[in-house]
């Protein structure tokens, strides 16, 4: 099998990859349990100048191969830490587009991961896109424009031996520029996952839909996942909310956060589980947690966040990941 496009708009396209054909025993889940993650890799950019990438990473400012094998090989040993499960999904933010994803997927470390079907925006708008990596075949992919400029919400269907599987990628607007000024840019791109997430949903009784991604907000802000946000979480499983894990009291998470700006831990990165997981049926929740350690941990036990101009460390976020069975 080889690579399937789904032509959406003009400007966008996801493309989805097999990487191998031959062995299609390696990607039949060991166990029951699915591990679903979300992990901002803080630009990962190839040497090839496509032209749309940022300054500091075109050939002309010194970007090279070397270098970019080097981040590709932290990242994939940086997935390697988590959780051991029969299958894992894992929505990236940042990654410069499909032929470094496939990079990823080709190195060492994530060759005997059974990763090998993907889903990757692919959006003039944006030098960095979002992309979808899977050990379960994805059965479609789905672009949702937000429109002004934002970055398109990325919808990928998985199907299991319990249910259709929907992860909906996002990466919502950054803080630059002030968080009240850009507040608006967020609500923008939540309420059209809202509206996706409903779609699915009349369309998919009982399927498990998942928002996974940087959402540059924490849960308690209230804009987003307040009561009268899009996206109104809770703590525990409830009609009409989101389960949000780092609402949930009964659970101690270390760290508690997965992005470390202005000398505190914030929350930007999250995993929203609709009602269908804890419903008795299908796909059930079961675990979550927060990937601190190995080289993703700097020595004052914070993220070791990349630097471009001294070329060390990984990425300033955290992998936050659940496990469903």
């Amino acid at each position: 099998m080889g690579k399937r496009r789904f032509n959406l708009t003009a400007a966008i396209l996801v493309l989805v990859f097999l990487l191998s054909s031959c062995d299609t025993q390696a990607a039949v889940a060991r166990d029951n349990s699915i591990c679903i993650a979300t992990w901002n890799v803080q630009n990962l950019f190839n040497d090839v100048l496509d032209g749309n990438e940022y300054d500091e990473y075109k050939p002309s400012s010194g970007w090279d191969d070397e270098n970019y094998r080097k981040r590709l090989a932290n990242a994939a040993k940086v997935l390697g830490y988590l959780p051991d499960s029969g299958a894992k999904i894992v929505v990236l933010n940042e990654v410069e587009g499909p032929d470094v994803v496939e990079d990823l997927l080709k190195t060492r470390d994530m060759a005997g991961s059974g990763i090998r079907w993907y889903a990757c925006t692919s959006s003039e708008v944006s030098a960095v896109q979002t992309a979808v990596i899977s050990s379960l075949p994805i059965e479609h992919a789905n672009i949702h424009e937000v429109g002004d400029g934002l970055r398109p919400i990325l919808e990928v269907c998985i199907g299991t031996d319990r249910g259709r599987l929907f992860i909906l990628a996002v990466h919502f607007k950054s803080n630059i520029g002030g968080t009240e000024e850009t507040a608006s840019k967020r609500l923008e791109s939540a309420r059209v996952v809202a509206q996706v997430a409903k779609v699915i949903g009349k369309e998919n009784p009982g399927a498990l839909v998942m928002v996974c991604g940087d959402m540059n907000e924490e849960c308690w802000d209230g804009r987003l996942m307040g009561e009268d946000g899009p996206l109104p979480v809770s703590g525990s499983f409830g009609r009409g909310k989101w389960y949000c894990f780092w609402e949930d009291g009964t659970r101690t998470l270390w760290p508690n956060g997965s992005y470390w700006y202005n000398d505190s831990w914030k929350c930007y990165d999250n995993i929203l589980v609709s009602q269908a997981g804890s419903d008795g049926t299908g796909l059930e929740f079961s675990d979550c947690g927060v990937v601190f350690k190995g080289i993703i941990s700097n020595s004052g036990k914070k993220p070791y966040a990349w630097d471009r101009r001294l070329l060390t460390g990984v990425s300033d976020h955290l992998p936050v990941w659940v496990s469903i069975v």
